[in-house]
C-alpha cells in the first residue's frame, strides 16, 4: 500500500513539475511576442528594396567621431550639452509637462551629427530592448559580410523550434524552407520579424555581436546565447547609430544596411515627419514603447525616445509626442545656427 502510495506522489509531483514548466514556456514565449502594431498605427508602404538610399545627400562623407560614450548629464531634467543652444521656456515647460502628466518612466536623446551637440533626458535609464534589438545585432551581421566573414548567400533553413507568434513573416514558412542571412536580416529589420531575428542570433551566437559592442563602449544592448532580446538606454542606442552612420560611409555593405532601415515598414518618425527623411528600429513590448535611429533633416541628428507602460497616455504615443518635441528642438536649434 505504502509503494502505491510513494508512486503515486512521484507521479503527482512529476505532473506538477510538467505543469510549471509549462508556465514558464508560455510566459517566455510571450514576453519575447514583441509586435510593433499599435491600434492606430499606420505602416508605411515598402518601396523597392534595391533603391539605394544616398546618404551624402544629407550629410557628406565624413566619418562622425562624437563621444557619446563620455558625454555627462543630470538625471531628471532636460540637459543641453556642447552648445550655448538654449531650449526656449515656453518648449521647455511643454515637454515637462508631457513628461510629468505621463507618470511612468520615459527618456529622450538627441545627438547632431553635424557638431555633436546633444539634448538628453534620463540617457542612461535602462529599459527592454524589444525589437530595437534587430539594429545592433544586424549591423554586426553586415559588418561581418563586409569583411567576407559571413557569406550574406549562406543558407539557414527555418525550422519549428525557431517559432515565436510575435510580429513578422517567417513563422508562417513550412520547416525546412531555406532563407539566406540576406533575407533574413532584410526580414528582421523591414518586417520586424522576431523568427528571422532568433534565427540569426542562434546560427550566430553572441561573441562576435558582444565584442563589437564593447568596442563602441555601450553599457546596455549585451545578449547572451539563451536570451536574443536584452536591455537598452538612449545612450546605448546612440551609440549603436552613431555607427550605422558611420558604417554607411564606409563600403556598398553599409549604404545597402542604412537603406533598409530608411524603408522599414514601421517606422514611427514617418508618422510625425512623413516628408523627412529618417532610418529607424521601433520596439514595441510588454513595458516598453521605443525608436530608435536617425533624422535626416536640415542638422541630420539621432534620435531616441523611449516610453514605460503605465502612465495617462499609452506609451506608443507619448513617443510619438517626443518624436514631435525633438523635432521642434531642433528647429529651435536651427534659428539658433542661423542667428550666430
Amino acid at each position: 500500500m505504502r509503494r502505491e502510495f510513494n508512486i503515486l506522489m512521484s507521479i503527482s509531483v512529476f505532473l506538477c513539475f510538467l505543469l510549471v514548466a509549462a508556465i514558464i514556456t508560455v510566459n517566455l514565449k510571450e514576453s519575447n511576442s514583441f509586435k510593433e502594431t499599435p491600434d492606430n498605427f499606420k505602416a508605411v508602404e515598402p518601396i523597392n528594396y534595391n533603391n539605394t538610399f544616398d546618404v551624402s545627400d544629407f550629410t557628406g562623407t565624413e566619418l562622425n567621431t562624437i563621444d557619446i560614450a563620455s558625454k555627462q548629464y543630470i538625471n531628471n531634467v532636460i540637459n543641453v550639452v556642447d552648445s550655448n543652444f538654449r531650449i526656449s521656456d515656453e518648449l521647455t515647460n511643454k515637454i515637462m509637462n508631457s513628461i510629468n502628466s505621463f507618470g511612468t518612466a520615459t527618456a529622450f536623446y538627441i545627438v547632431s551629427l553635424d557638431d555633436g551637440m546633444t539634448v538628453a533626458y534620463n540617457v542612461d535609464k535602462q529599459f527592454e530592448t524589444a525589437s530595437s534589438i534587430k539594429a545592433p545585432y544586424a549591423l554586426w551581421i553586415y559588418k561581418q559580410i563586409a569583411a567576407g566573414a559571413i557569406s550574406a548567400d549562406q543558407i539557414i533553413p527555418y525550422e519549428s523550434y525557431y517559432y515565436n507568434p510575435g510580429t513578422g513573416v517567417v513563422k508562417n514558412s513550412a520547416p525546412g524552407t531555406p532563407y539566406t542571412v540576406r533575407d533574413l536580416v532584410y526580414y528582421s529589420l523591414h518586417e520586424s520579424d522576431n523568427v528571422a531575428h532568433i534565427m540569426l542570433h542562434k546560427t550566430f551566437g553572441v561573441k562576435g555581436y558582444n565584442d563589437m559592442l564593447g568596442t563602441l563602449g555601450t553599457k546596455q544592448l549585451y545578449l547572451t546565447a539563451g536570451n536574443p532580446w536584452g536591455m537598452t538606454s538612449c545612450r546605448s542606442a546612440a551609440l549603436i547609430w552613431q555607427d550605422i552612420f558611420n558604417f554607411s560611409l564606409q563600403s556598398n555593405e553599409g549604404i545597402t544596411f542604412l537603406n533598409i532601415l530608411s524603408n522599414g515598414k514601421y517606422n514611427y518618425y514617418k508618422e510625425v515627419m512623413p516628408t523627412i527623411a529618417s532610418a529607424s528600429k521601433t520596439g514595441f513590448a510588454n513595458h516598453d514603447v521605443l525608436t530608435t535611429g536617425i533624422v535626416f533633416d536640415k542638422h541630420p541628428y539621432i534620435a531616441i525616445a523611449i516610453a514605460n507602460k503605465g502612465g495617462n497616455r499609452g506609451a506608443y504615443t507619448q513617443v510619438l509626442q517626443f518624436i514631435n518635441f525633438m523635432n521642434e528642438i531642433m528647429i529651435e536649434y536651427d534659428n539658433y545656427l542661423k542667428a550666430q
